[in-house]
């Protein structure tokens, strides 16, 4: 244990601890392992029993890197592959708990047993319990936090910043919190939730993204109280084909402020490149979604969209039907929402489509808006209104 401290706990200390962070084994005398600076985080993960706790103190930390088990050929920094680990960063003002990629790293934090899709359905493959709070994650050459198969999680107070891909990014995954936590410099998505199911991200900041929030092929997914300002675009919830998973459904988006979402689409590459510029909220081929009470402001192409795949892709009607989702967006509730300044200066790219701050396509059935306050519509009226 070069270089590591190791205390136990006291028992009712470490019980109160295992409640507030929901991992498992409060029945077991658990341990907390300390990281300090000179020391290795992935050291003390290695060291660790399933339910333990690690603290890391403030410093900055470089890992030596091992294989990433959520993508052969690349390198993580620290990789939690055990149950019920709970990885804490003791952060104080002014000195973050910093982890670097000291080059050549793909994913700073990684939790995840495989990269196998089997995992939606073979629970061996998937990690249960999983806290990750209290870090910095920098410069990382695709993901800073990525969770993939992990049930009953929690990422809080975490910041990521120009992590090439993706800030925060948990897939295939359930029951699950990103909360007060900050994403920027991503040039896909800040904060993303793909695949997954029953999630909340809440009271989460991204900015000088291309995407700052997404929810993807995911359902039961609860996106609030967050800040999306600076990015391509705000928020978006929409499907993509030929996934694990083929629908989007049932999510949330409530109670966020969206502004200024004007900044240039830098993407690598994929989807994320078709996001227009200045692009608020956007549901493409989303299904039951919800999209209310929240403040958007002063995104130049569109406040709020609700748009086919087939629409948005320009795909033809042949490879439309090619599809393994229907892409109409169908039954979803655009509702209480205040709008002002949205679509003033278009993306050449919506077009025909007219800038405004509610915008439809015309496709599918039962989308609803009703009792939103705003000054520009697509068609005017729209449905319900």
């Amino acid at each position: 244990m070069t270089g590591i401290a190791l205390r136990r706990a006291a028992g009712t200390v470490l019980a109160a601890a295992i409640a507030i962070l929901g991992a498992p084994g409060a029945a077991r005398a658990a341990s907390t392992i300390v990281v300090r600076p000179g020391d290795s985080i992935q050291a003390a993960v290695d060291q660790a029993n399933p339910g333990d706790t690690i603290l890391v103190e403030p410093g900055t930390y470089t890992e030596a890197g091992r294989p990433c088990p959520t993508e052969l050929g690349e390198l993580c920094a620290v990789v939690v592959s055990k149950d019920g680990i709970s990885l804490l960063g003791q952060p104080v003002p002014g000195h973050p708990v910093l982890l670097e990629n000291p080059g050549g790293q793909d994913q700073g934090i990684a939790v995840a047993r495989s990269a196998d899709p089997a995992c939606l359905t073979d629970a061996t493959q998937r990690v249960q319990g999983s806290t990750v709070s209290g870090f910095t994650v920098d410069d990382f050459g695709g993901y800073g936090v990525f969770l993939y198969c992990v049930d009953h999680w929690r990422i809080t107070r975490t910041t990521t910043r120009d992590d090439l891909e993706y800030g925060i990014f948990p897939s295939h995954s359930g029951f699950g919190r990103v909360d007060h936590s900050f994403a920027s410099g991503a040039q896909d998505t800040g904060i993303y939730v793909g695949q997954s199911h029953d999630v909340r991200m809440d009271h989460d900041v991204a900015t000088d993204n291309v995407s700052g929030f997404e929810i993807e092929n995911s359902t039961n997914v609860r996106a609030d109280h967050n800040e999306a300002t600076g990015n391509t675009g705000g928020i978006l919830s929409f499907i993509l084909p030929f996934l694990d998973t083929h629908v989007n459904a049932n999510n949330r988006i409530d109670h966020n402020f969206v502004h200024d979402n004007n900044r240039g689409n830098t993407c690598a590459g994929g989807e994320v490149c078709l996001v227009p510029v200045g692009t608020g909220i956007l549901l493409v081929s989303a299904d039951a979604n919800s999209v209310a009470d929240n403040l958007v402001t002063g995104n130049n192409s569109l406040g709020i969209a609700v748009t086919n795949f087939c629409v948005v892709t320009h795909l033809s009607p042949e490879e439309c039907a090619g599809l393994d989702f229907e892409p109409n967006p169908d039954g979803n509730l655009i509702a209480s929402n205040r709008l002002s300044g949205n679509g003033a200066d278009p993306d050449p790219s919506i077009a025909p489509f007219p800038g405004a701050d509610l915008l439809w396509d015309g496709t599918g059935i039962g989308n609803c808006w009703v009792r939103n306050r705003f000054e520009s519509s697509f068609p005017s009226p729209l449905p319900c209104s």
